[in-house]
């Protein structure tokens, strides 16, 4: 029986596997024209178990060869030259049965001879591939990558039909330099799964287990994961192996168990990794999650190109994102700022959730804000003096206003959800009916006009009567609520003041 992978590489006989025949045909056909090329993706997200597949589909024909230079990084030369030798021997003794010895080179200069040697013993042209080549130290990097070039232009000669550099980044050291045999334009990226490879990769446990997976609950995890393999995998692993074992049909509150977990509970190493790269630019991380669509995307920009290579950010439309949903909402935690003390004011010992609920049940969300301002207006001048939008104090103030109440009622509220093809702010999940809430900062009128007619496609794609829009403001005199229906569709406007006196003059 086979699983969920959560650590790779993937091994097809024991994990679900989805194909990448795109990549995989672009690789092969590198290869065959004897072509030097770099791959590179995040941690987690298969480049690893693709290069083992490049591997299974070539060593009829060729000799492909996968090492890593992972515990490389401090060694001399002439440890470098004896490891290097004792890796590729180990790889051929573990994927060929094979023993053979070589002269261990003195120079790094003749490690041309031990190829030619090398292709002498066995009689198959080489394909090198190595991972994680950016441990290397520097000097013998370059030397090695002379050598390499050197081959390159008589590679014919040593047998060497293709090398294949593998790194958690872009090696931009090589890609820059004109001479090096590795050409900009073969530069391959493992991209993350498709929407259709992982609904593929959880039908496969569906038809040898007979265990289903609710659609609603494909669409979370595709939306969630955003097609990085490993949480993908990892989703999965968890909702079978703890949430739902034993049970025929994966359901949305399992689905919900796991999120919670993910976000709240588990040490993740996926996810400690992505919170580790983000800490070393925390001011630039505080802008792009609390002040979307603020930072244009830039790869010249250091700070911009180290959060792009780790997978922690991408590219929006231009605009710096987390486009991974799992991976926002664990850094909106990390991240969010300290208010520690406030839910004292946010609710009292009298405060209940049961005067915001109407006589259906469902949630009197327009009275509830009436609440938020009167606690606005207790604690505004002590919250938002000095304080920054991308600080992300407004939307977390708010959210930590709405979930004391909510989940009273057993209710969610979740931040930054998939909504019609965008993402909304806050979304309430309440008794099987949601509310949409889309938050904005000291707006000009034509970003106003724009979040209107935002919320309301939201709102008509998610087949909802109404929606809310809030507006933190420096500029307003007061507070304001505003009414819009139009289609049968109604907006909840509520201008919220955030300009007040210093907290020593009151």
């Amino acid at each position: 029986m086979r699983r969920f992978c959560t650590s790779g590489p993937v091994d097809k006989k024991t994990c679900y596997y989805v194909e990448r025949p795109d990549i995989m045909e672009e690789a092969l056909d590198h290869i065959e024209n004897w072509r030097y090329f770099t791959v590179s993706a995040p941690r987690q997200t298969g480049k690893t178990t693709l290069l083992n597949d490049i591997v299974e589909k070539t060593k009829d024909k060729y000799l492909p060869i996968f090492i890593s230079f992972e515990s490389y990084v401090s060694k001399s030369e002439d440890d470098f030259l004896e490891t290097f030798v004792i890796d590729i021997l180990d790889d051929i003794e573990y994927r060929y049965n094979k023993k053979i010895k070589l002269e261990i080179p003195k120079k790094l200069d003749k490690i041309r001879e031990m190829l030619k040697e090398l292709y002498e013993k066995i009689g198959k042209e080489i394909i090198l591939m190595i991972d994680e080549f950016e441990k290397l130290d520097e000097n013998i990097m370059n030397e090695f990558l002379h050598v390499i070039r050197s081959v390159y232009h008589k590679k014919q000669i040593y047998k060497l039909r293709s090398v294949i550099l593998i790194s958690v980044g872009y090696l931009s050291g090589i890609l820059e330099d004109n001479a090096s045999p590795f050409n900009i334009a073969e530069h391959l990226e493992v991209p993350y799964f498709t929407k259709e490879q992982v609904y593929d990769l959880l039908n496969q446990h569906e038809k040898e287990t007979g265990q289903i997976f609710d659609e609603k609950v494909k669409e979370l995890i595709w939306h969630n994961a955003a097609g990085q393999p490993g949480l993908t995998n990892g989703l999965a692993y968890d909702l079978v192996m703890k949430k739902a074992k034993g049970e025929k049909i994966i359901t949305v509150k399992h689905f919900e168990k796991t999120l919670y977990d993910y976000i709240r509970k588990y040490i993740d190493k996926n996810m400690e990794n992505i919170i580790s790269k983000a800490k070393k630019e925390k001011e630039l991380m505080m802008k792009i999650l609390f002040e979307p669509e603020s930072i244009e995307f830039d790869i010249s920009d250091d700070r911009i190109k180290f959060l792009y290579l780790n997978g922690v950010i991408d590219d929006c439309d231009g605009k710096c994102c987390v486009k991974v949903p799992l991976y926002y909402k664990k850094l909106y935690n990390h991240f969010k700022p300290q208010i520690n003390g406030e839910k004292n004011y946010m609710a009292t010992i009298k405060d209940t959730i049961k005067p915001y609920l109407k006589e259906n049940g469902s949630l009197d969300l327009n009275k509830l804000m009436k609440r938020y301002i009167r606690y606005i207006k207790e604690r505004g001048a002590v919250m938002f003096k000095g304080r920054n939008y991308y600080e992300g104090v407004y939307q977390y103030n708010l959210d930590q206003f709405l979930g004391l109440y909510v989940e009273a009622a057993d209710g969610k509220v979740y931040p930054e959800t998939q909504v019609g093809g965008g993402r909304i702010d806050l979304l309430i999940n309440m008794r099987n009916k949601e509310y949409l809430i889309e938050i904005k900062a000291n707006i000009t009128g034509n970003d106003y006009e724009k979040s209107k007619k935002q919320i309301k496609e939201y709102i008509k794609r998610k087949g909802l009567k109404e929606g809310w829009l809030i507006i933190y403001s420096n500029t307003i005199k007061d507070f304001e609520y505003i009414l819009e229906e139009e289609n049968g569709i109604k907006l909840h406007i509520w201008f919220i003041k955030t300009n007040f006196e210093n907290p020593s003059k009151i």
